[in-house]
């Protein structure tokens, strides 16, 4: 909390403490106020009491307030009111003092330290705070409606009396009048405490919508305040025609504002972002940046368009507050398009107002297509909503936005004049200090504005060279001079940048030394996964010379007021990255993540420590400790916290390096010795037990020392099998999980050396870690479904227990709980391409798509099947998801909306069991219960050809070959087909040897073989050239097969079956899999 806040806080505590006791003081003069008195002492204690709370002092303020508003109107409206008071009115006063009570209690529980010195202490949240608004509320409505009774009845009286005194007007005039007068006194008082009663709920409401928007996840940094404004009179002509378009309800809805790198593009983004912030007409604004990895991707987007709306949109924030409402608990992860649906479109859909979207090359190609996808399809819901987009002319983006391209001319063309006026402008406006000062001329200032070719960021890096060299006349005169050209572009001039850096760096020492020592610095920066400040830099790096360096790239690098440092323009690290303009300064980005993996293993070496974040008490909660995030502030540095959270990243992208042994020596040392207990440690606190499995999931692929490859696998396995534990406690990781661990774990020898002490289990506990079972269980009801994720590292299980399993496809382990869910049992599950989400399908008629990391539903059922459904499909993009269902029909399905894609596919004349896409997504395939297969066309949403006919029974699955040409059929006759998938006919015999259904078939990734499973309880293996069976059935399950899948790699098969178990078959021998 900042001082001027804290002091705030302080402020209105104090003023409130003295009202409630001069609400005491009166309560005891006499008994108009007497029923306050116990009203105001609980207040004082309250106010008291949170004054010295440590933590939600902003909450706090806010129920400091509405105590002092409520204290003080019960005051002034008891004081108005005659005695003695009614019994109901008398009530309600109780009723509020009792409900003050229970406040009291929780303010003193959150107040008390237990004897561990504060670990027992309960923490009040901020929604609990919200509770105790609204149940004081409720209370204090109940008073206002008393005291309107009572003077409702006053009034009744009142005018009872006047009829009275009106029969006998000429006797009591004087008294009529006075009670006239008195009648309009009391219907005044009435009208103040209506209107304070109103003031009272819309404070209330407006509490409820900043709590409901506070859950928005923004950005940092993502709305622009990097960037300058246009120095004034520049870039009219660019200005003026999107002002002329924003300001025309008749123009186009999107302009599109692309050039080069470095033409000044976000200069103009943020200028007009801040022009129509303060004309009241900006939406808000995104700026993607490649310095920021949260800000190069879709995740954050829609919520910080939506905090910016309701910040410079206030009438708009209840309808805000109902989008976040009607997203649910899934907020955070929530699909995109409902979100830009709920959050972004629906408030805006009856206001004029514009949208600026920055620099859209800089978001990953994959979500800046999904970005202007859905935008664009929106806008029909918005007429009067104006979105000014800027960008490289990308190739994805050209395809979506040239009808919309901005018809101003180029920023940089050197042949208009305004062009070259305005970089003129801009580099005089940045010299003018150097000229009044007599070390530059204003001729020397015309030459360097003409020599910059009309492109911004090379105009805008020479003033910055220019500025930060001690003689700025010879800087000029080098940069002038044409036999060295400096100016020609943007990478001579990084280039001469550089090597003046590491001219002065040199303070002695070789230039080859000092360009090493400089291209280290720059390598951290490039390679950072989060942003870097200058003490981390120095901490990873193991120097304390990082601000002395960077301030020789001052014209090239941006160190931010927090130390954080950034790089300019993103062509300075696409100079970097390229080795044929970069040269002697070229970064090869495998050797940054070497030396990053160094600096985070060296980092966790000097910094890791038992019980790091110092906790009292093993029995508490990480949620429940009330100064965790302190904590983790004050005993986990940030480079600490980087180094922890990134080291896994690096050591995955710097395979390949000749750099690899010395991470390898680093890392396996750091294994033996503890440090990931420790490590385990600050992953827990920082809520990163799931990032860290999947880490050692991609470095245990990378290639490794068997050794250090069998340390590796052991940390994982320890992670997967007590992530519940360790998630939710840091003690646990020594408390529930080390004493189970295997007795020959890598993890188990370091903690006893460590801590001999440690809690032992005597009997039962294993030696090493189980070898994978030979089957799997979990699912208490058949296994209907299985499937590979694309990296083949997970298997999702679908089961008739209602529920999907994740498994490590290594060990065999469960990945964390059930997900639950559906009604009926799951027939079909199926894996994004990205490893994302998970589909799943299931007889009570519905979809689910689900996050595979979470294990969270995204959004809600997918709804339109009148019948099961039997089987779920990704297209190859991801963005598609295929059902088929017993109604007999195919539905697609926007797998980012959950939207339907236009109507059902209708021809089959039974139950659909199975759909398949084709490795082009062109095409869906479809086996049903009538005995056919069908072919579909995405794109005509039509069945180009015949059914495809043979099969004597119903086709139970369908499967694509990979390369798109063959289709296989499993069906009820006992039988597979293999198809022409251009042609329709059938190749070859049907392959037998099953003794009942096929209920499954897939090809292997290479398409050489098929499998399939069978209600005879066998798994077959098939050459799909030949149709010959491969070898003899793989047996071992004890009822039927109803499912089978290849690895990615072709040397596994899984099965699913009705015994309720999964097994693992090597496909070349057909042995089943430990």
């Amino acid at each position: 909390m900042s001082s001027t806040s804290r002091d705030r806080h302080l402020k209105i505590i104090d003023a409130a403490l003295l009202g409630a006791k001069v609400v005491k003081d009166a309560s005891e003069c006499g008994p108009v106020l007497a029923p306050l008195k116990g009203v105001a002492g609980i207040v004082i204690t309250i106010l008291e009491t949170v004054r010295d709370m440590k933590t939600n002092k902003e909450d706090w303020t806010t129920l400091v307030e509405n105590l002092s508003i409520q204290i003080k109107g019960m005051q002034d409206n008891l004081s108005r009111c005659p005695t003695p008071h009614s019994t109901s009115l008398l009530l309600a006063v109780n009723s509020y003092e009792q409900k003050l009570r229970n406040v009291l209690s929780n303010v003193r529980l959150a107040s008390a330290r237990g004897p561990a010195g504060g670990i027992f202490r309960h923490r009040i949240n901020k929604e609990e705070i919200l509770q105790f608004n609204r149940d004081l509320k409720i209370f204090w409505n109940d008073f206002i409606r008393e005291i309107s009774i009572q003077t409702h009845e006053t009034v009744y009286r009142v005018e009872k009396d006047v009829n009275k005194v009106e029969r006998d007007v000429e006797k009591v005039e004087k008294s009529v009048n006075r009670v006239q007068y008195g009648v309009k006194r009391v219907e005044k008082d009435v009208h103040k405490i209506k209107h304070g009663v109103n003031r009272v709920e819309m404070s209330m409401d407006a509490m409820g919508d900043e709590s409901h928007i506070s859950k928005l996840t923004p950005v940092l940094g993502a709305t622009g305040e990097d960037h300058d404004i246009c120095l004034y009179g520049t870039r009219t002509a660019v200005l003026g025609p999107i002002r002329q378009w924003a300001n025309d309800p008749t123009t186009p809805q999107v302009r599109w504002l692309t050039d080069v790198a470095g033409a000044g593009k976000s200069t103009i983004a943020k200028h007009l972002s801040t022009e129509w912030k303060e004309q009241g007409r900006l939406a808000g604004c995104f700026f993607f940046d490649k310095n920021r990895p949260d800000a190069t991707n879709k995740t954050g987007f829609c919520d910080t368009i939506a905090a910016q709306l309701a910040n410079n949109q206030p009438q708009l924030r209840s309808l805000i507050t109902q989008g976040i409402k009607e997203i649910g608990p899934i907020l955070s992860v929530g699909p995109f398009e409902e979100k830009l649906q709920k959050l972004v479109i629906r408030p805006m859909e009856t206001v004029s107002l514009v949208l600026v979207i920055d620099a859209l090359d800089e978001c990953n190609e994959r979500d800046r297509i999904i970005i202007l996808c859905h935008l664009l399809s929106c806008l029909s819901q918005v007429p009067q909503l104006k979105v000014l987009i800027t960008s490289r002319p990308e190739r994805d983006i050209v395809q979506l936005l040239d009808t919309y391209r901005s018809r101003t001319e180029s920023l940089h063309d050197v042949e208009l004049k305004s062009n070259r006026d305005d970089i003129a402008a801009f580099v005089k406006h940045k010299m003018r200090g150097l000229v009044r000062s007599s070390e530059l001329t204003n001729e020397e200032v015309d030459r360097l504005a003409r020599r910059v070719n009309c492109l911004f960021i090379l105009a805008s890096t020479t003033c910055r060279v220019v500025e930060d060299s001690p003689d700025p006349h010879v800087a000029v005169e080098e940069l002038l001079n044409p036999n060295q050209d400096l100016l020609r572009d943007i990478n001579t001039l990084y280039s001469t940048i550089l090597m003046k850096a590491c001219k002065a760096n040199q303070d002695g020492q070789s230039s080859t030394s000092k360009t090493r020592e400089l291209l280290r610095v720059l390598k951290a920066i490039l390679a950072a996964r989060t942003p870097l400040t200058v003490s981390m830099i120095d901490s990873l790096l193991g120097i304390k010379n990082t601000r002395r360096l960077v301030g020789f790239l001052s014209s090239i690098l941006n160190v931010r007021s927090d130390e954080v440092v950034l790089i300019l323009h993103p062509t300075f690290r696409e100079f970097l990255e390229d080795p044929g303009v970069a040269g002697l300064f070229y970064i090869d980005m495998t050797e940054a993540h070497t030396l990053m993996a160094k600096g985070c293993l060296e980092t966790m070496k000097r910094e890791l420590c038992f019980n790091i974040c110092q906790l009292e008490s093993s029995l508490t909660f990480n949620k429940d400790v009330p100064d965790l995030d302190e904590r983790i502030s004050k005993y986990i540095s940030k480079e600490l916290q980087y180094g922890c959270i990134s080291w896994l990243d690096h050591i995955v992208n710097s395979r390949g390096t000749s750099h690899d042994t010395e991470v390898d020596v680093a890392l396996l040392r750091i294994t033996k010795d503890g440090y990931l207990l420790f490590w385990i440690e600050v992953v827990s606190a920082l809520g990163k037990i799931p990032k860290a499995i999947k880490g050692l999931q991609d470095v245990e692929r990378c290639h490794l020392e068997k050794e250090l490859k069998a340390a590796i696998n052991d940390i994982k396995r320890f992670l997967i099998a007590f992530s519940t534990p360790i998630s939710k406690s840091i003690p646990h990781v020594y408390i529930s999980a080390i004493p189970f661990t295997p007795k020959q774990s890598y993890i188990r020898q370091a903690a006893e050396s460590l801590f001999p002490n440690t809690m032992s289990i005597l009997i039962g506990c294993p030696e090493n870690w189980p070898e994978p079972p030979q089957k799997w269980i979990g699912h208490t009801d058949a296994v209907i479904s299985i499937t590979f994720s694309f990296d083949g590292r997970r298997i999702a299980s679908g089961s008739g227990d209602m529920t999907i399993r994740l498994w490590d496809a290594e060990t065999g382990q469960a990945l964390g709980e059930p997900l639950r869910g559906h009604e009926s049992a799951v027939s079909s599950v199926a894996f994004s391409p990205d490893g994302r989400c998970v589909a799943s399908g299931t007889w009570d008629k519905t979809i689910r798509l689900w996050d595979a990391e979470t294990g969270q539903a995204l959004g809600e059922p997918l709804r339109g099947h009148e019948g099961a459904v039997w089987s779920v499909a990704f297209s190859p993009d991801g963005r598609c998801v295929a059902s088929g269902s017993d109604d007999s029909t195919i539905r697609l399905w926007d797998a980012e909306t959950g939207q339907p894609l236009g109507e059902p596919l209708q021809g089959h004349g039974d139950a659909v069991r199975s759909v398949a896409f084709s490795p082009d997504g062109r095409c869906v395939a479809s086996g049903s219960e009538d005995g056919t297969i069908q072919l579909w066309d995405t794109e005509t949403r039509r069945a180009p050809g015949e059914p495809l006919q043979g099969h004597e029974g119903a086709v139970w699955s369908v499967a694509f070959s990979p390369d798109g040409r063959s289709v296989a059929s499993g069906s009820w006759d006992k039988t597979i087909r293999l198809w022409d998938a251009e042609t329709g006919q059938a190749l070859g015999e049907p392959l037998r040897g099953h003794e009942s259904a096929v209920s499954s078939v897939a090809f292997s990734p290479d398409g050489r073989c098929v499998a399939s499973g069978s209600d005879d309880s066998t798994i077959r293996l098939w050459d799909a050239e030949t149709g010959q069976a491969l070898g003899e059935p793989l047996r071992g399950h004890e009822d039927a097969v109803w499912s089978v899948a290849f690895s990615p790699d072709g040397r596994c098969v899984a099965s699913g079956s009705y015994d309720k178990t999964i097994r693992l078959w090597d496909s070349e021998t057909g042995l089943a899999l430990r």
